[in-house]
């Protein structure tokens, strides 16, 4: 099957869901294909400890990945789209749940979309999926 990463949201969640494996192939894919520029980091630790260090680690990645200048514009623009991502991520996980996020941050230098998806649990049997998806223009 082949899917066609047309728009950058679908790059993202793509990206985010993507295995090492896989991410590698995507990302030569997504370099030889478009103008699309795309970084990829990780994020885990209980949710309260994720939530105060989320938005500092997109920001890092953003930068360090060219996707973004040191503009107070874009990074104001990973602020937003990095919360928008928490708050669908982390909304309803206890305090103490244990989350491990792929985040995808991807850009076209106009807009910018950051896709997180992993894994919550509170206890090793409720282990269970989450994904969240935030945009915003730079």
């Amino acid at each position: 099957m082949d899917i066609n990463p047309d728009r950058l949201g679908k790059v993202a969640i793509i990206a985010a869901i993507s295995s090492r494996e896989e991410e590698e192939t995507f990302k030569q894919y997504v370099a030889a294909n478009t103008r699309l520029k795309m970084g990829i980091t990780f994020v885990s630790g209980v949710r309260t400890d994720v939530t105060k260090t989320f938005v500092k680690s997109l920001v890092a990645c953003a930068l360090q990945s060219h996707i973004i200048h040191h503009h107070h514009n874009e990074i104001h623009a990973v602020i937003h789209a990095g919360l928008e991502c928490l708050k669908g991520v982390s909304s309803d996980v206890a305090a103490e749940s244990s989350l491990k996020l792929k985040v995808a941050i991807v850009s076209d230098g106009r807009w910018l979309v950051i896709a997180a998806h992993g894994e919550s649990a509170f206890h090793p049997e409720t282990n269970h999926e989450r994904m969240g998806f935030g945009v915003m223009h730079l």
